[in-house]
């Protein structure tokens, strides 16, 4: 692990960079408004301002249900509502003054309006949170960004806000209310969103938008009175929706009703575009309608508009609600439908950020922002660091039941930015939080009390009276059962910071011996502990059922064990006992056993393995290798297989595909490996414990090399020959170990931690340190017993290797330790190896080679433990070992290769295709892999076919001028799939990969050069290479503003046609070009038509001698488009079709190893598939848990970065390969069985049969009493 993260290194950290939120002792003013005071009672969290506009146009906030609501509700809604909102500005309704600002806005999609109502207390305005406080490290102090919080609905108070009342308010058809406030100290900030429905309905935009019958009209118009309808042409058919703009443009600019405009009905163009079809459409605007009828049938009569009066506003801004707003709103819908026609709209997103005082955050990954961490934390995937840890700072304080999710969250998301200072902080954070939960002091911390009745949702300081703060632990617990262990941390916090005996003494029977019967009936929501009839036991039972996690069940039953202790109820205490088995969970604090290897357990559910020391991706291994029925038939049956350990044999065995030479050093830490990990797989079948734990030996074997073994053995023999104590007599041979010559002391936790395992898994992994001392002895070794005072106790904090890494030396009363580790071996494994008896100091006796790696197995180097590998080079190393200890199975005569049931089960063989431009055919190499690599996409998600296209598909290098490709040769019945993650500059690709349950792998298998498969594969590589080209160009189109409505509406004034120049907009339409006015006459009568004023000809533009404009840029930009996503729909539909048949080679996903953090450092687990039981299985070290919908899991793995190695299995060989070996229930202990007492004369009761197991000293449970059952 990299030293940075040593709490005492040299960095120049600010104080509250090590100090937890709110802890730093800064002062902070509190500034409290009405809609700040809401806060207190909700503990809900909030979000940055860019992720609450993001939520907001993507219709889905992460705590304030609006748009729930909404679903629920028959809506006014011309167009569907659910998509990613597009807001411009509305009206003149938007103004600011010193304490307020609103933004009014309409979705250019759906016509639904949303108004921002923005307020702050003037007095308070220069506490309100700035941009230019941000600074890193962070402070309490400054607060650089809002942090929005829901308050709740508003009242329902308001008719605006009745649903049922809306349509008598057609100036304002609210629907929603919500009010937001900023939830940092001194600021008073406070945001209210409105909702309503758009003013037009569904019928009106039909009307504007019926070409047909406009184009109908017109052709009419033109054949009864052809002089007067001359320069009419189709193309007012698309003009509807601009002449209706320029209708209310004339109404809001009018400034008494005496200048009003009145429409003729017999005006030319109203007469065609609009009609009598439309009449009621203006009698809804409220136009004064006059009727006059004329001889030859024809309404001549007018509308008038009714002109509303100026707005007294101070700003001149249009007040809501009113006629000239609603008209305003009508007339921002008409303009939306003209910019979806292709006029370019001008959004207001931009604007939205800043006065929220945050930056747009772009190329938003819509799979990542829904990820938990970021939904908890409030932020958007890829916003810098600051803004993170100023939402992490806010949400500390908002969410105080979450605050290990929150930590959770920050080294995620630190992980996911790749940013070593986030990085780094959030490890000290994590680190300060578990040990100030863990590590009482009796100093009244006075910022850990107010975390603590934050938690409770009690607000400091501390004046409340103890059966208060005992009501909110209680309330707590019940609302949230899976926090009780947190619940009674905190609880103890405010106990320990008091100075009043009594008070203490209250709360302390609260968290002492498990929970009081009061907090019990309150948890089962009971009145009466004696009335927990059957009906009772069944609710009990269903919330156990319906429980999130382990936690919450574990409550729940330590509540129920409470009620059965007070009414004495021996069938309710055996219940408890059915369904603490029924669930995995084991018993609380009853006996000398506090680890998961000394917990009883679930024997539906596999055993863990516990973390030896930093070994969590070890374990992942062990535990896949286990389900994989070639490994455990070698492993299991190892005289089978095994590789004669004679100097002819060891020359003779070459492994792999590279025929790699075997010395006798790799040949006997092979043996030594596979019968510890014989040892291993029995423990895994056998043991009746939650989990067991692997020997140190097994894992030296894996990973150290074999050349650092026996470099070792040659360091520690030069250390032990410098200082030799003076000669002894030779020592009679060892009698059988006594009891306590075994009790050998684990250097690992010995704190009583009452967290599930799952919750310590990460923190073991991130920082463990592995005792010097070995675990057990491959050969007979005789010990002493080992005392060590110093204690590690686990944290997510790193430490650093040179400070404080504890040395541990073993005390002995042998006078050499290296001579005596090969004497007598004991479990009958090493007949190769002579025993000897103990050489002297002064005997020049040399050691061989066979003695030297086994003694050093005894001893590991690794780095003080704190080295963590790839998972994939440990596989590696497993496979090598597993391969050097058996013979081949046979030979390959045309390449010498040697085959054994590892390589026939794991290798693949793949072919690397290489060819110059010039040449006509290929070179080619082949080579035996034991994976085949996949390569996340540089940026955002991809499917694993995508990942591992990159790695197979052809590749053009322009600078070589050659084309290279790879095909898989054969395939092997359990295929491993490395996605890699390794970048250059060490850091790592954090790229979802979106894993598929069956995988079809023919599209990557070799074919002739010659044959129509490979030539159907050229065209996909050409196909996928155009998609490709196409995409690229799309993102490069879309990121730009379409040219071509500009262009043509700037050379309108100079276009002899009177089409579009006929209707024309103002400035705010034209995108701030100025066109041509064109001036109505609104009342006149049908002769007198418009006139076009200061128009120039054709003519004058022609004899200019300027070169003809292009013309149809809007069209061709449209066709362009079209025609883009028209050959990109083509193409992948092409594509598509053809991998649709490649389905030959199926594959059905086994494994998944995954990994969280850095490079180098962080967390592995694996899930498991059980073919035969149809679920999953999450193995997190010593925690195994079960998970029964795969698509659940698929979205899990396919939605983070996490996924590392993919195991799958060919599905028609699923059952011969794969399989999840039930546990073995011990039988019954029989009174006459003398032959299954244990070295302490206990009987043994995971196996009535002799096992050759048993007869070896079995491994030690880390800092727990000696334990003799696995």
């Amino acid at each position: 692990m990299a030293s940075r993260y040593d709490l005492r290194s040299a960095q120049d950290l600010d104080t509250s960079y090590a100090s937890l939120p709110g802890t730093s002792g800064t002062s902070v003013t509190e500034n409290s408004t009405p809609l700040k005071a809401r806060i207190l009672n909700q503990n809900l969290g909030g979000c940055h301002p860019s992720r609450w506009i993001y939520e907001l146009l993507h219709n889905n906030f992460t705590v304030c249900d609006v748009f729930g609501r909404l679903r629920k509700t028959e809506l006014n809604a011309p167009y569907p509502w659910e998509h990613p909102h597009r807001l411009m500005i509305n009206g003149n309704q938007s103004y600011s003054t010193n304490s307020t600002r609103v933004l009014s806005s309409v979705c250019v999609d759906c016509h639904f309006h949303f108004v921002f109502k923005m307020s702050w207390d003037e007095r308070h305005s220069q506490e309100s949170c700035n941009p230019q406080q941000e600074q890193w490290p962070p402070s309490d102090a400054r607060f650089p960004w809002h942090h929005l919080v829901w308050v709740g609905q508003e009242s329902q108070s308001s008719p605006l806000v009745k649903i049922d009342d809306r349509q008598r308010n057609k100036y304002y058809p609210l629907v929603a209310r919500e009010p937001f406030a900023c939830s940092a100290g001194p600021c008073t900030f406070s945001v209210t969103l409105e909702i309503s429905e758009p003013r037009m309905t569904r019928e009106w935009i039909d009307l504007l938008l019926d070409h047909d019958t406009i184009r109908k009209n017109v052709r009419r118009a033109k054949e009864q009175d052809p002089d007067r309808y001359a320069a009419a042409t189709d193309d007012w058919a698309l003009q509807a929706p601009l002449n209706l703009n320029t209708y209310l443009k004339n109404l809001l600019e009018a400034t008494s009703q005496e200048n009003a405009r009145s429409i003729s009905k017999r005006n030319k163009r109203f007469f065609v575009l609009f009609g009598t079809r439309c009449f009621e459409m203006f009698r809804q605007l409220e136009f004064e309608e006059t009727v006059d009828v004329a001889e030859d049938g024809v309404d001549g009569g007018t509308f008038t508009p009714p002109i509303p009066p100026r707005s007294d506003n101070p700003s001149g801004a249009t007040d809501l609600g009113t006629y000239r707003a609603y008209i305003e709103d009508v007339r921002s819908e008409v303009q939306c439908i003209i910019h979806r026609g292709g006029q370019p709209a001008e959004l207001c997103t931009p604007g939205l950020h800043a006065d929220l005082g945050c930056a747009e955050v772009p190329n938003v990954d819509s799979v990542l922002v829904n990820i938990t961490r970021y939904e908890i934390m409030g932020v958007l995937p890829n916003q810098p660091k600051e803004v993170v840890v100023n939402a992490y700072k806010r949400q500390w304080e908002m969410i105080p039941d979450k605050r290990k999710a929150l930590i959770d969250a920050l080294m995620s998301i630190g992980n996911d930015l790749n940013d070593e200072q986030l990085n780094e902080y959030a490890v000290t954070q994590s680190s300060i939080f578990e040990s100030q939960v863990q590590s009482q002091t009796n100093g009244d911390d006075g910022g850990l009390t107010n975390q603590a009745l934050l938690f409770f949702e009690l607000q400091p300081l501390n004046d409340y009276k103890a059966q208060s703060i005992v009501q909110a632990f209680r309330r707590k617990v019940a609302q949230d059962p899976s926090c009780a262990n947190t619940a009674r941390n905190m609880l103890m916090l405010i106990s320990q910071a008091s100075t009043d005996d009594n008070y203490t003494a209250e709360l302390v029977m609260e968290y002492g011996e498990g929970f009081s019967l009061p907090t019990a009936k309150e948890i089962l929501g009971l009145s009466d502990a004696s009335g927990f009839g059957p009906d009772t036991l069944d609710d009990v039972k269903e919330k156990i059922r319906n429980a999130k996690d382990k936690d919450a069940k574990t409550t729940y039953l330590e509540a129920m064990e409470k009620i059965a202790e007070h009414t004495n109820s021996t069938g309710l205490k055996s219940t408890v006992s059915e369904l603490r088995e029924m669930h995995g969970i084991a018993v609380p604090d009853g006996s000398n056993a506090t680890g998961a290897s000394a917990q009883a357990a679930n024997f539906d559910l596999p055993v863990g393995l516990e973390n030896i020391g930093n070994t969590c991706y070890l374990n992942s291994l062990l535990q896949y290798l286990f389900t994989v029925k070639p490994v455990r038939d070698v492993v299991i049956n190892y005289d089978k297989f095994k590789l004669e350990l004679t100097d002819e044999k060891i020359k003779e065995r070459l492994l792999g595909g590279n025929k790699m030479q075997l010395d006798r050093g790799e040949a006997v830490v092979a043996q030594a490996f596979v019968q510890e990990l014989s040892d291993l797989f029995n423990n895994l079948e056998q043991s009746d414990k939650v989990a067991t734990r692997p020997s140190q030996r097994l894992a030296n074997a894996v990973l150290l090399s074999t050349g650092t073994l026996l470099k070792e053995t040659k360091s520690s023999a030069e250390a032990t020959t410098e200082s030799q104590p003076p000669p002894l007599p030779t020592r009679p041979p060892p009698g059988p170990p006594a009891k306590e010559n075994n009790d050998v002391e684990m250097i690992t936790v010995t704190a009583n931690d009452s967290r599930d395992p799952v919750d310590t898994a990460s923190t073991v992994s991130s920082q463990t340190l592995v005792e010097e001392d070995s675990d057990r002895s491959y050969d007979k070794v005789e010990t002493s017993p080992t005392t060590t005072e110093d204690q590690v106790i686990d944290t997510v904090m790193e430490v650093g290797q040179d400070e404080d890494v504890v040395k541990i030396s073993r005390t002995s009363d042998r006078p050499m330790e290296i001579p005596e580790a090969v004497e007598n071996p004991k479990n009958g494994t090493s007949q190769d190896i002579e025993s000897t008896d103990v050489n002297m100091p002064d005997v020049e006796e040399p050691e061989t080679v066979d003695q030297k790696v086994l003694t050093a197995l005894e001893h590991q180097k690794r780095s003080s433990g704190t080295d963590q590998q790839d998972v994939e080079e440990v596989m590696g190393s497993i496979i090598n070992r597993l391969q050097a200890a058996i013979r081949p199975s046979f030979v390959d005569k045309s390449t010498g290769i040697q085959f054994e049931e590892i390589m026939k089960t794991f290798f693949v063989t793949t072919i690397n295709y290489t060819k110059k431009f010039d040449d006509k055919t290929y070179q080619k190499e082949i080579s035996f892999d034991r994976s085949i690599t996949a390569f996340p996409a540089p940026q955002g998600s991809c499917s694993l076919y995508e990942a591992l296209g990159r790695n197979f598909d052809q590749e053009i290098i322009e600078e070589d001028k050659l084309s290279r490709y790879t095909a898989i040769k054969t395939l092997p019945p359990v295929l491993h799939v490395l996605i890699q993650r390794s970048q250059s500059m060490g850091s790592k690709n954090g790229n979802p990969v979106l894993i598929p349950e069956i995988l079809y792998l023919d599209r990557y298998m070799d074919a002739p050069h010659e044959s129509s498969t490979f030539r159907k594969r050229v065209e996909s590589w050409a196909t996928h290479s155009r998609i490709s080209d196409i995409k690229a160009s799309k993102a490069a189109v879309e990121s730009t503003i379409p040219t071509g409505p500009i262009l043509e509406s700037i050379g309108q004034g100079e276009d002899g046609k009177g089409s579009i120049a006929a209707v024309t907009e103002d400035s705010e339409m034209a995108d701030g070009v100025k066109i041509v006015e064109e001036d109505w006459s609104f009342d006149g009568t049908v002769d007198d038509d418009y006139l076009l004023v200061g128009r120039p000809s054709v003519n004058s533009v022609t004899s200019a001698g300027l070169p003809s404009r292009p013309k149809d840029i809007k069209d061709t930009e449209t066709a362009i488009r079209e025609k883009m996503d028209s050959e990109l729909r083509d193409k992948e539909e092409a594509l598509e079709n053809y991998y649709s048949k490649l389905k030959s080679n199926p594959y059905r996903l086994h494994a998944v190893i995954c990994h969280r953090g850095q490079l180098m450092s962080g967390h592995y687990w694996v899930w498991i598939y059980d073919f035969e039981q149809d679920v999953w299985r999450k193995y997190n070290d010593s925690n195994v848990e079960v998970k029964r919908s795969t698509d659940e899991v698929l979205n899990t793995l396919s939605t983070s970065g996490e996924p590392y190695f993919l195991c799958y299995v060919r599905d028609e060989d699923k059952e011969t390969y794969v399989d999840v070996p039930r546990r073995r229930r011990p039988a019954p202990p029989s009174d006459t069985s003398f032959e299954n007492l244990d070295a302490d004369g206990d009987i043994t009761v995971t196996n009535s049969e002799p096992l050759k197991i048993s007869e070896s000293p079995q491994e030690l449970p880390p800092a727990y009493s000696e334990q003799n059952s696995d």
